[in-house]
């Protein structure tokens, strides 16, 4: 039996495809937004361990430089990813290996009483920036399979 995709996708109303297209467009939109948004933020929560050597905890000073620049790195592959999305791809295994470890982490400091419940929580804005990177990853593995096939991305 012939392959009639391109044929029949061809006969589709372009308004179909234009109006998939555009939310295809605003969603990609709103989801580099949404990270821009949390990269922003989550360099914010690193510029006092940076600046001061304030780290939560009372960590030693050098200790909470290497926090801050951890969490500045986190931030800039957020932004990186906001405003290049073809770099999702390449930041999704140290964004997700990190995160997993630091959850895992955490919770377990948390059931130690090591860890204060306030500064935990603060540890969600990493999970829901990687959850973005992953979202971003992949919409562009299925716009490139989407093309290599010779159809438009409809995510």
């Amino acid at each position: 039996m012939p392959d009639l995709t391109v044929a029949i996708l061809a006969a589709l109303p372009s308004s179909l495809t234009t109006a998939a297209s555009v939310r295809c467009r605003v969603l990609g939109t709103a989801l580099r937004l949404a990270l821009l948004a949390i990269g922003v933020a989550q360099a914010g929560l690193a510029w006092p361990a940076l600046q001061r050597g304030a780290g939560a905890m009372s960590a030693p000073v050098h200790m909470a430089h290497e926090t801050g620049a951890w969490n500045l790195a986190v931030a800039v592959a957020f932004l990186a990813v906001a405003a290049a999305p073809n770099l999702a791809a390449g930041a999704l295994p140290f964004l997700a290996s990190f995160s997993v470890l630091l959850a895992a982490l955490t919770l377990s400091d948390l059931d130690a009483g090591w860890v204060h419940v306030e500064r935990a929580v603060l540890h969600v804005l990493v999970l829901v920036g990687v959850g973005l990177v992953a979202t971003v990853a992949w919409r562009g593995r299925r716009r490139r399979r989407s093309a290599a096939s010779g159809r438009e991305a409809v995510a």
